[in-house]
């Protein structure tokens, strides 16, 4: 998630607390629930950075891919295609027939 993003999460998070905190004290207990959904967002946050997905995935070397022998015709482009997979991360690529899976950033190799 983005910086901008947790920003945006904690806010709600905390506005969900204050306004818990406001109706119990004006309305006698009944906001106990938005209290408890506040912090379970803030919480939220705050154990994504640790245990979360990594912002970025691992480098993967450009003749890892494997052939599955899938082939196809793509109905967006018309062309015949081959599936290679990548057999660390499960990812799939569709590439026309007798082209390589080309890596699309490579300062990220994503």
């Amino acid at each position: 998630m983005s910086e901008t993003g947790r920003a945006g999460v904690v806010a709600l998070g905390v506005a969900l607390i204050a306004g818990g905190l406001l109706m119990s004290v004006f309305a006698q207990g009944s906001g106990i629930p938005l209290v408890i959904v506040g912090l379970l967002v803030v919480a939220s946050v705050a154990f994504e950075r640790r245990y979360g997905r990594q912002g970025r995935q691992r480098s993967v070397p450009h003749g890892d891919w494997q052939l599955t022998g899938e082939r196809f015709i793509d109905d967006e482009s018309g062309e015949r295609v081959e599936v290679w997979i990548d057999p660390l991360t499960g990812e799939r690529r569709y590439e026309p027939i007798g082209r390589h899976p080309r890596i699309a950033d490579r300062a990220t190799h994503r």
